[in-house]
């Protein structure tokens, strides 16, 4: 009986029961992610942002509410980021208009000055006397050059300043990003791509401080003299300054752009492969807790790539809202220049309508410096969240 009733014991022991661990509470799962993510957080340094947010709200502008960067980036992690796009379009009509209104006073000062031109001409043909009319030709233009000069200086330190302050929190935010492309396993894209950026952006700034910058000048120049006698004619090289600065900035644009795509694209199937084998090694030789270890660096991982793709959102914000003011001001320059031009060509001496509506190139050469290189930083940074969310995808 005994031997009877010890195998009904083991026989029941033996028997296989089905047992279900008890779910996860998902709240405390999106707490310890949300904590996680605090920390990573309070880790990043940006402190160096502030100056360009401040720039940013002294434009009269709200958009960002003057919060600090770290606000900010906790805004887009958690969902509650609002953009203001009304507030975007009103500083866009507010900063047009005021710089229309601005410039407008100069631009009645040259057509005031080019209908006095047209009565010297008028003079001229009457008493048949063409020095007369050539003598108060060049006392006119004199003014007139003064006037576009003033001008020019003050919009050219503006797109000067602009590229300036872009270049300045491109120096700032890529740090950051590189730190957490690491973060998300990066290694090989980080060490290629942050002495690749140093260069890079240092070549630049070297190239448009001394090479774009004075060929527009050098342009403006060149069209404002050949204006001044019918005998001076050197618009064709004023043409091919124009085109020097494009082709310029085109080169600028391929080289950096091409240069960050084929490092990122070659080095992110090597990092995606090495999270993968650095995962499987966890599960298959580190026993128990090797599995445990591998959804933790998964949970990391994956903090780290909200963080990063947080950072690289508003830092294009941050860019857009940089150019924003530069280049609202240039093109209403531009537009005032071109509109005066098309306005007087019928009434005044061609020399001023031609020389207006070649300073309005001029200033559109310019503004297309300044929203080349808006854009070229903006796609960098694009390249940078991309690459890294690549490597998750890889991996």
């Amino acid at each position: 009986m005994k031997k009877v009733i010890f195998a009904l014991i083991l026989i029941f022991m033996l028997w296989p029961v089905e047992a279900f661990a008890a779910p996860q509470d998902s709240g405390n799962w999106y707490k310890e992610m949300e904590n996680l993510l605090k920390d990573q957080l309070n880790e990043l340094n940006t402190s160096d942002w502030e100056p360009f947010l401040k720039y940013i709200h002294e434009e009269n502008t709200d958009i960002l509410g003057n919060k600090p960067a770290e606000q900010i980036i906790g805004d887009l992690l958690t969902g509650r980021f609002t953009f203001g796009w009304q507030d975007f379009l009103n500083l866009i009509s507010r900063t047009f208009f005021k710089e229309f209104s601005l410039n407008l006073s100069l631009m009645a000062k040259i057509i005031v000055i080019a209908l006095l031109c047209a009565i010297f001409r008028n003079m001229n043909d009457s008493f048949n006397n063409p020095s007369v009319g050539e003598i108060g030709y060049f006392v006119c233009y004199s003014v007139v050059i003064i006037l576009v000069i003033q001008s020019l200086i003050s919009i050219v330190t503006v797109g000067r300043t602009g590229i300036e302050r872009m270049s300045g929190f491109m120096q700032v935010i890529f740090p950051v990003l590189l730190g957490l492309l690491m973060a998300v396993g990066n290694f090989t894209t980080t060490s290629l791509m942050q002495p690749a950026i140093g260069v890079l952006i240092g070549t630049v700034g070297s190239l448009l401080t001394n090479i774009v910058f004075p060929l527009i000048t050098l342009s403006a120049v060149i069209t404002l003299v050949n204006h001044i006698s019918e005998r001076v004619q050197i618009q064709k090289l004023g043409k091919l300054l124009n085109n020097l600065c494009i082709w310029t900035l085109t080169l600028i644009f391929t080289i950096f752009i091409g240069v960050l795509t084929i490092q990122g694209a070659m080095t992110a199937t090597f990092d995606g492969i090495s999270i993968r084998t650095a995962k499987f090694a966890l599960d298959t030789f580190v026993p128990i807790v090797g599995k445990m270890f591998s959804q933790s660096l998964d949970t990391i991982i994956g903090c780290s790539l909200l963080l990063k793709n947080a950072v690289g959102v508003s830092g294009l914000i941050i860019i857009l809202l940089l150019c924003l003011t530069p280049v609202i001001k240039i093109f209403t320059l531009m537009l005032l220049y071109k509109l005066s031009g098309a306005l007087l060509e019928p009434i005044t001496d061609k020399r001023i309508a031609e020389c207006l509506n070649g300073i309005g190139g001029v200033l559109n050469v310019l503004l297309i410096t300044v929203m080349g290189i808006a854009l070229m930083f903006f796609f960098t940074v694009t390249l940078i969240i991309g690459t890294g969310n690549a490597t998750m995808m890889l991996r």
